[in-house]
């Protein structure tokens, strides 16, 4: 637990929990709690829906320039997730890591399912000293062909097979509209243990300009149906499930508020962009509100801390 201005912060596994010193006022911190820190642009997939428009040559970080920006920051727990790109292609990636967690951060990744099967016996090294680790998935059937023990989702995930270490959360990061909807009710048979990430189609990088996928209203009305299911005959609300996330885009496309009554919103809203959190592109050297943001702003020209404090005004 750490004090960020008028407010306490706890985590709880996953969960960021924040609560005012006072009643009835409004967060407002000194610095992030969490910051989503791109360190390469190298990937060789090309997916068509990157927002990153990540490609086989990109380029990746500077390692002592990226620790001179994030040494700005108190060392508290403050969450730092290191994305690409291909993270484990970036040089430095495991010495940053390190890093990191020498200065008690809580330190996750995201890595995509085939850049894990690519890396079957350096998997475990590789994303050593990383507490939770986003696997990105583009549909099931990708997910689990090929492993070995196909009975169980749910011990694919945790580590039954040699491929996942034990000693991590993983989190099932997918698309809103890309994740085909009929996968939906196989992952959600195992959500009571495995937490879901759903993300929102950003119409950014490769993706930009592009019309929202045609599968996301099906996407919708099957993730409804599922999570009503889940509040009827497993959870006494949608709180207490806690295993199923979203990030802001897909709150808003995917209309959850409406979904949910006002109390429990309220309960689980983390507040606008900007709020929080923030976004750092280590590669082009930029900070910005989200990954999806125009508005760049280099980091040469302004202190991480300052910048951040500029998003709320």
């Amino acid at each position: 637990m750490y004090r960020n201005g008028n407010y306490v912060v706890r985590w709880r596994g996953l969960n960021l929990q924040k609560r005012c010193l006072r009643v009835g006022e409004d967060f407002m911190p000194e610095f992030p709690d969490s910051i989503d820190l791109k360190i390469t642009n190298r990937c060789s997939w090309g997916c068509p829906y990157c927002h990153e428009s990540s490609t086989k040559d990109g380029e990746s970080f500077n390692y002592d320039k990226t620790i001179e920006i994030l040494s700005q920051l108190p060392e508290l727990p403050i969450e730092i997730a290191i994305g690409g790109g291909d993270v484990l292609d970036a040089p430095d990636f495991r010495r940053l890591v390190k890093w990191l967690n020498d200065r008690g951060n809580k330190t996750r990744a995201t890595v995509n399912i085939k850049d894990i099967l690519k890396r079957r016996k350096t998997f475990e090294k590789e994303l050593k000293g990383v507490e939770a680790v986003g696997v990105s998935l583009d549909s099931l059937p990708e997910f689990i062909k090929d492993w070995e023990n196909k009975d169980s989702l749910l011990s694919t995930i945790y580590g039954t097979s040699d491929l996942f270490p034990q000693d991590k959360t993983y989190v099932a990061h997918i698309i809103a509209g890309v994740f085909p909807y009929k996968d939906l009710e196989t992952l959600f048979d195992s959500a009571t243990s495995i937490p879901i990430l759903i993300l929102g189609y950003k119409q950014w990088g490769r993706a930009k300009d592009t019309a929202l996928p045609k599968d996301l209203e099906k996407f919708k009305e099957t993730l409804w149906r599922l999570i009503d299911k889940m509040k009827n005959e497993a959870y006494d609300n949608f709180v207490q499930c806690r295993t199923i996330g979203f990030d802001n885009l897909a709150l808003e496309q995917l209309d959850i508020k409406s979904l949910l009554p006002k109390d429990e919103w309220e309960r689980i809203y983390m507040g606008d962009e900007g709020n929080h959190s923030m976004y750092i592109d280590a590669v082009k050297g930029e900070y910005a509100m989200t990954s999806r943001s125009a508005d760049r702003v280099s980091w040469d020209s302004i202190g991480l801390v300052d910048y951040f404090k500029g998003l709320r005004k």
